[in-house]
């Protein structure tokens, strides 16, 4: 694989609030349609000459894909295939071949394909690994392929994101959605424990109202289904940190020094998260073995009934929803959003996010110009993109309609909020990000099983991350 040396690379904290300010304003986007209008159209004046794909050479396209993207009636990653076939309708001398990779070892699982040269050429993930594949040089400029038109419709933080300090725009922008938390409210209440729901506006929560909900929980559990917790925590790989991340904030807890060059995970916020994080195995409140439990089992267990909580979002309820529609759960099942609790009582936390495509260099231009005109496909010409991606549109085109989901018309609320919400950053500016983050996991582990004081597991974590940090930064000099 070619590599193309992009130089420094600096990204600017996304805030979730303003993305989806600029993601979710009104302007001339009245219905339900994210058709785009005239004006936002991707097409490039050299798009336009009139060419009969049919006379094109044949191409085939391999496209990796986690499992995300659904229809309402589709299971999570199903849309993909939808939205390949009205593509290859438009170009058929193209062929596309999906293949969805696990949230579980799916980073890995690019970085050997990057260093044997087996690299797909399309590749949606989020900036949180695209980025350390954008400063490595193995991705292509996809400048060419944003209009004006576009660029100034997109928030500028949120173009920062997906833009190294030399300009270039690694990664196209697509939807923005949040992770937060996901409540089965009719197991709560069953439990007895309506009272300790979220409430209010914004639904924010403490920890310790957190903790409470759980006790209860857990106690209607030991006579109703014993075997079952009312939370999964997971440890097994560095799949789903940004639990535990959320946790620290919402302990007061920062993870960098502002000029974003040291770790402090072991400030006394974030070490007293850690050891709460014990103290609820300890309490038996979750799941046990979390060291041994992957990220992808939250979504699964919530669905199951097996929990009250979960780490989600819109997809998580849409899963809820198709499992009520196939039979799967056949009693009251109202799941419900809510940010993730804090020490204070009117704070909450959510994670900002939403996935963006990459187009690899794999050395063959004429697959780097067909995988750019996918990307363009799917964002610019198929209007159930971006409502398969359950997130609000970067382009300002609206995503709630006339009758809005209530859920996510309450999250669009919640997330204009700065006053009463943190949104926390993904630290993909962070160097050697991709590499700390598979450090911390050990860590996580042997607290998880007694081995380490959290105290001291952080301390170690710090140490090595910012050895990381240090020789990252070295190195672009």
């Amino acid at each position: 694989m070619r590599r193309r040396k992009h130089g420094l690379a600096y990204l600017l904290v996304m805030l979730l609030v303003v993305t989806i300010l600029g993601g979710c304003g009104s302007g001339n986007n009245e219905g339900t349609s994210v058709e785009p209008d005239s004006s936002s159209s991707s097409v490039t004046p050299s798009q336009e000459a009139t060419t009969n794909p049919e006379d094109e050479k044949p191409v085939e396209l391999v496209f990796w894909n986690y499992p995300v993207w659904n229809l309402p009636d589709q299971k999570p990653g199903e849309y993909a295939q939808t939205l390949i076939e009205k593509f290859e309708k438009k170009y058929p001398n193209v062929k596309v071949k999906l293949e969805i990779i696990p949230y579980d070892g799916g980073d890995q699982k690019v970085n050997v394909a990057l260093a044997s040269n087996t690299a797909p050429d399309i590749l949606n993930d989020s900036p949180g690994r695209t980025t350390s594949y954008a400063k490595r040089g193995y991705t292509v400029p996809l400048n060419d392929i944003l209009t004006e038109e576009q660029l100034k419709k997109i928030p500028q933080n949120v173009l920062e994101k997906v833009t190294l300090q030399d300009g270039t725009i690694f990664s196209y922008p697509q939807g923005l959605g949040a992770t937060l938390m996901v409540i089965n409210k009719s197991l709560v209440e069953r439990a007895g424990a309506a009272d300790l729901l979220p409430s209010g506006e914004l639904r924010t929560w403490t920890i310790e109202q957190f903790e409470k909900l759980l006790v209860a929980v857990r106690e209607y559990q030991k006579k109703e289904t014993p075997d079952n917790y009312p939370f999964l925590m997971f440890g097994l790989n560095e799949q789903g940190d940004a639990l535990y991340h959320s946790f620290m904030a919402g302990f007061g807890g920062k993870r960098y020094t502002d000029d974003r060059t040291q770790s402090t995970f072991s400030s006394t916020e974030n070490v007293q998260a850690v050891e709460w994080f014990k103290s609820l195995i300890d309490k038996q409140l979750v799941y046990p073995n979390p060291e041994t439990r992957a990220a992808g089992m939250s979504n699964d267990y919530f669905v199951q009934e097996k929990t009250a909580v979960a780490f989600g979002g819109f997809s998580l309820l849409n899963a809820v929803q198709k499992a009520k529609d196939e039979g799967a759960i056949k009693g009251e099942f109202e799941a419900i959003l809510a940010p993730f609790p804090s020490v204070k009582k009117d704070q909450g936390v959510v994670i900002g996010g939403g996935g963006q495509f990459v187009v690899f260099d794999n050395g063959d231009e004429n697959k780097i110009k067909y995988a750019k005109k996918f990307i363009q496909f799917a964002q610019t010409e198929d209007p159930d993109f971006i409502k398969a991606m359950n997130a609000f549109d970067v382009y300002g085109r609206d995503t709630l309609g006339a009758n809005p989901d209530p859920e996510k018309l309450w999250l669009s609320k919640l997330v204009t909020d700065t006053e009463h919400i943190i949104a926390i950053d993904g630290s993909y500016d962070i160097e050697g990000y991709s590499q700390t983050r598979a450090v911390f996991f050990p860590e996580m582990q042997a607290v998880f099983i007694g081995a380490k004081e959290p105290l001291q597991a952080m301390q170690d974590y710090d140490e090595k991350a910012n050895k990381i940090i240090k020789d990252a930064i070295a190195s672009k000099k």
